[in-house]
């Protein structure tokens, strides 16, 4: 089902609407502090051609000791850096536990409990709804006055926070109570993380915010344009976003620009942080983009579509990135810029469809992931595809492992599956 529920980056149908659009998000310039201090903002392309698109989607072999989050995730991609990476071993066939009928579209990440008993998603008809890990049931909804595209954050005291395009921040207690809500300027559509001084970033309309767990504002910084990515955030507390101003913005962790730098497009690919502290985003260029932690370019690889979803990182070093277009892929791409491989889905011929993110990674680097021809997949480190699972309708959400295995699978089509390990 490749109808789009959402005109975010996901489709510029006309060029009036666009040119309506880019007036409505520019309306609060930001300083532009250009490159870092000192550093020098160059290119270097990566040799990637056809040739690489056209391998296998394989991995290679993985030091021991990677670091990798435990348990289920609590936020997008299961940790501020957005690595999706997990450290169960997933399922070896789509055996369904249960489905869950919520009966609105469901774009957000399925997050979980502290202690896993729970699960949470927001829904396009404006709820966040909890259920019951073992079966599905559910155990309270609250309304949020708005779509839900925010995966909700769980706090450490099992707190959930999530935005909704009513313009709100709102965080709700395990129990369902509604503990406060945060007005902000925009839609507070993008997902928020922990920050390193126990704040909690997000971004909504053009700007990124910072709030106590209390709900009081911290900081908030304006960019150029629409904010479609959700933050990342360095093991040094620098904020990571990229913006419809065509730029990649560092902030630090009292709210102040580090750097920005230009990239010529939009940037809607949410970052991924690696290992050694190297930021890597995707453009509506059909561009991922490398940056030193001080905002220099690395390099620059073509991957063949739009990239509009947070991008992923394997446990070897690797980024991975789900594209748009007539010919839309999962695309990996090794720590110096070339391709290592991809694998194509069928597409429709049309440039706004395809894959939206990068995928889970799990114990034994096979990947999982969804895509808008209403399919899972889920690729071993071989590149072969192991199995395939069909849904009623797009899966634009990253998909979610608990810590036994189960695979956790939202759609557009109103449904959560639990599939089992």
């Amino acid at each position: 089902m490749a109808a789009r529920l959402r005109a975010l980056p996901l489709a510029i149908l006309v060029t009036v609407v666009a040119a309506a659009v880019v007036v409505r998000w520019r309306r609060e310039p930001a300083p532009d502090a250009g490159p870092a201090a000192g550093a020098t903002v160059t290119s270097s392309t990566a040799d990637a051609g056809a040739g690489g698109l056209d391998q296998p989607l394989r991995g290679m072999p993985f030091p021991a000791g990677v670091a990798v989050p435990d348990g289920g995730p609590r936020m997008l991609h299961g940790e501020p850096r957005h690595t999706h990476r997990v450290a169960a071993r997933g399922p070896r066939a789509p055996k369904v536990g249960w489905r869950a009928e919520l009966g609105s579209a469901v774009a957000t990440q399925v997050t979980v409990s502290p202690d896993e008993r729970t699960l949470y998603a927001g829904t396009l008809d404006g709820r966040l709804v909890a259920l019951s890990r073992d079966d599905g049931t559910k155990r309270w909804s609250v309304a949020l006055g708005d779509r839900v595209y925010s995966t909700p954050f769980v706090a450490d005291d099992g707190t959930i926070i999530a935005g909704s395009d009513a313009k709100k921040l709102v965080a709700v207690s395990p129990e369902g109570a509604v503990l406060w809500r945060l007005e902000v300027d925009g839609e507070a559509d993008t997902a928020p993380v922990s920050g390193k001084d126990g704040t909690i970033v997000f971004a909504a309309g053009s700007n990124v915010y910072a709030v106590r767990r209390r709900g009081d504002l911290a900081w908030r910084f304006a960019t150029r344009g629409k904010i479609f990515t959700a933050p990342a955030v360095t093991d040094d507390g620098l904020v990571i976003v990229g913006s419809q101003d065509d730029r990649v913005y560092a902030i630090n962790p009292q709210g102040g620009l580090a750097w920005s730098v230009d990239l010529g497009a939009d940037v809607d690919g949410s970052a991924v942080v690696s290992d050694d502290g190297s930021i890597t985003v995707g453009t509506d260029k059909g561009e991922l983009v490398r940056l030193d932690p001080k905002g220099t370019i690395l390099w620059r690889t073509p991957v063949g579509g739009f990239v509009r979803g947070a991008l992923s990182l394997a446990r070897n070093g690797d980024v991975l990135a789900g594209t748009y277009g007539p010919v839309p892929r999962m695309v990996r791409v090794a720590p110096d810029g070339t391709i290592r491989g991809s694998l194509a889905i069928k597409g429709t011929g049309a440039r706004e469809f395809g894959i939206h993110g990068g995928p889970l990674e799990d114990a034994e680097g096979t990947l999982y992931f969804g895509a808008q021809d209403d399919t899972v997949y889920a690729v071993g480190l071989d590149g072969a595809v192991r199995w395939r699972f069909e849904t009623g309708g797009d899966v634009d959400a990253p998909l979610t492992m608990l810590s036994d295995g189960s695979l956790v699978v939202a759609s557009e089509d109103g449904t959560i599956t639990m599939l089992l390990p």
